[in-house]
């Protein structure tokens, strides 16, 4: 077995004994908005297209001020970040799903950035890979702290198509890592893209789930899934409450087939264990073998946002860190808050994933006495101390601050705010109206919410 992969297990099988572009845009580029600060007496720091983040690590790559030349060759489209990708003779068009296209690319902000990194970029998603503007997977040669996020070699590249806010992805993100503080949050960042010279719309900008120090620092990593959405089960654990789980890291990289059943082995054993703990143990048990804050956080994150693929359907990730099981990170959020017509998710009252067939965790965990008072008490002391009033004022202020990048967004992709597939007859067609009911909508989820969970 490979030495690095020792103390995880070692750590593990202890718990189960008893212990605990080179050229400038084509498409017109509006000049950026003049800067304006509005002090108050309590001084509280005004948005910022970068936000707050609690960790910042240093990479290999550091971004500089940027030139005349490096300035003019990439001019920042709007107030916030602009991403320049140049794939050379490949068309963005020609870029596969699960190939990497070699290419460069250079990120700029406020006078500073990286330029002429060497890169990689590849599709990636199921159901988005399908919209005109695409999720991509952006794979540097170096790891760089790109726009003071923990450095890394892997970016995902997440499409707004779906979103006509464009705020969901961006805003619920930030509800797991900045007011939830959940440990290992995907970090974000909005940027304006360019390939090849060509508008390619606004994305959000996040770090890839993996792990790895400034990452997911954690022994294991695994994705919940319904077992309809498995099309290779060779790395599932199936547990006996029916919940379907793959194994993904490290066990994707392990080749020799000893090590692999080692691993499998010793995973399987923990994460049946905390199974039957969940499904039919109190919290003295069931705390033995999962981070129950962590999954106490998780929940009412995915509640509050009544997630569809939350409900244990797909995106649901979990980690393995001292030989427990904890929920997170959280990822994929486009269609959440109203924007999927599926099960309940359009209505704002009423439970998704404490109701979900697809997830007897929490099915079985919001009925305990112990895990519902843990919730309880979670979102009063939330609500009690501003948190949540926070997550409606980040969504005002997110919309504010990329009002320039969505007009330019609107601009490239018309048929965007058309869309009906995902809502149908509910669907709305102007940006200020799906604003108003995604800020309409969360202000009775959170109501409703408060009277189910505030002591």
């Amino acid at each position: 077995m490979k030495s690095h992969l020792i103390p995880a297990v070692l750590a593990v099988l202890l718990l189960l004994n008893g212990c605990a572009p080179s050229s400038p845009a084509e498409e017109p580029v509006p000049a950026p908005a003049e800067e304006t600060v509005v002090e108050t007496e309590t001084a509280a720091p005004e948005p910022t297209p970068l936000g707050n983040r609690r960790v910042i690590v240093s990479g290999k790559a550091s971004a500089h001020t940027l030139t005349e030349e490096e300035r003019a060759a990439y001019p920042q489209a709007t107030n916030l970040p602009t991403l320049y990708i140049d794939l050379g003779k490949t068309s963005l068009s020609n870029v596969q799903h699960h190939r990497f296209t070699p290419g460069t690319c250079s990120l700029v902000y406020d006078g500073e950035g990286f330029t002429d990194l060497g890169m990689q970029l590849k599709g990636r998603g199921n159901y988005s890979w399908s919209f005109p503007q695409k999720t991509y997977g952006m794979k540097l040669d170096e790891a760089a702290p790109l726009l003071g996020m923990n450095a890394g070699k892997k970016w995902v590249l997440i499409t707004t198509y779906s979103d006509k806010t464009l705020l969901r992805n961006f805003i619920a993100l930030n509800l797991a890592s900045e007011i939830l503080g959940m440990d290992y949050a995907v970090q974000t960042r909005y940027v304006d893209v360019y390939v090849n010279g060509k508008y390619n719309g606004l994305y959000v900008l996040s770090q890839n789930i993996t792990l790895g120090s400034g990452q997911v620092d954690a022994d294991a990593l695994f994705e919940i899934e319904a077992q309809y959405r498995h099309s290779d089960c060779s790395n599932c654990i199936v547990c006996p409450s029916g919940t379907h789980i793959m194994f993904t890291e490290p066990i994707d990289d392990v080749t020799d087939e000893e090590e692999r059943q080692t691993l499998m082995s010793t995973y399987r054993q923990l994460i049946v264990k905390a199974d039957e703990a969940i499904m039919h143990k109190g919290k003295n048990v069931y705390s033995r073998y999962i981070d129950v804050d962590s999954f106490v956080d998780w929940y009412i994150m995915n509640e509050l946002v009544k997630n569809y693929d939350s409900g244990f359907t797909t995106s649901c990730y979990m980690y393995v860190r001292d030989g427990k099981l904890h929920m997170g990170p959280c990822w994929d959020y486009d269609t959440c808050m109203g924007n999927q017509n599926a099960a309940t998710c359009m209505y704002p009252e009423g439970y998704h994933v404490a109701a979900s067939n697809y997830s007897p965790w929490y099915q079985t965990l919001t009925q305990e006495k112990d895990f519902k008072q843990a919730i309880h008490n979670r979102w009063t002391q939330l609500y009690d101390d501003g948190q949540i009033a926070a997550f409606m004022q980040l969504l005002d202020d997110q919309a504010e601050i990329i009002s320039q990048s969505q007009k330019l967004d609107a601009k490239k992709w018309p048929q965007k705010l058309k869309m009906t597939d995902l809502r149908g007859h509910l669907s709305l067609f102007t940006y200020e109206e799906e604003l108003d009911y995604l800020r309409n909508w969360l202000n009775t989820r959170i109501a409703w919410l408060n009277s189910e969970w505030h002591n």
